[in-house]
């Protein structure tokens, strides 16, 4: 769940990172799930969605625990990246087109990409994982 804004002042309990608000929900939810509840949440008048981790440093504020049983949990996180099923366009939350190679493409079905916090890179997987 991300709020993005320019202040960099962020409810208690979250984190800044660059221009966004973010928290992560521990719970193992659908793509389309995980969406609507984003969608629910606003603050400030900005209503939240999911994270568009567009580059590296985006990317590497989002980390696995470091160890015990949660290690393996929480080793993808949604993103805002979804397949257009239009125009078979990749296309972030907020509506832009992601860079040509900027994530793993390994499968022809998915329509959704989350990050893979453990290697720090975008992946393509199907709507349904939790």
């Amino acid at each position: 769940l991300a709020f993005f804004n320019n202040s960099l002042v962020c409810p208690d309990g979250w984190m800044a990172s660059l221009h966004s608000c973010w928290y992560p929900v521990e719970n193992r939810v659908t793509w389309t799930a995980a969406s609507q509840f984003c969608s629910e949440h606003t603050w400030g008048g900005v209503r939240g969605r999911l994270l568009d981790a567009k580059t590296a440093v985006e990317r590497s504020f989002v980390a696995p625990p470091s160890s015990g049983s949660d290690a393996s949990y929480f080793s993808y996180f949604h993103t805002g990246l979804k397949r257009n099923a239009s125009n078979n366009q990749w296309v972030w939350g907020d509506g832009t087109q992601p860079e040509v190679g900027a994530f793993y493409m390994g499968r022809p079905a998915p329509n959704c990409a989350a990050l893979d916090t453990f290697t720090g890179t975008m992946v393509d997987v199907t709507c349904g994982l939790q």
